[in-house]
């Protein structure tokens, strides 16, 4: 996770808010689902995508593949946007 965003719960809502270097890219605030913001939490933990589906199937009432095409849509586009770095 960039360390230029914050995930914080306000009012039920998954928020994530951009702060530092990111605020110059993004006005305002991202709402994120439950498991967005469980990859988001566990990325840095996992030693590869494996390890992440793992979780997330644990989590999540959601099965191994829903869970490995979930994922992958969501790193691809927070990789593309800054949320995540590469590396």
């Amino acid at each position: 996770l960039n360390k230029d965003f914050l995930i914080r719960e306000v009012a039920g809502e998954n928020i994530l808010i951009a702060t530092g270097n990111a605020s110059q890219d993004f006005n305002g605030l991202i709402t994120i689902n439950d498991v967005a913001k469980f990859i988001l939490e566990n990325i840095d933990t996992c030693e590869n995508e494996d390890e992440l589906v793992g979780k997330i199937t644990e989590e999540f009432d959601i099965d191994e593949e829903t869970a490995r095409n979930d994922a992958r849509e969501y790193i691809y586009q927070a990789l593309s946007v800054g949320i995540i770095l590469e590396g």
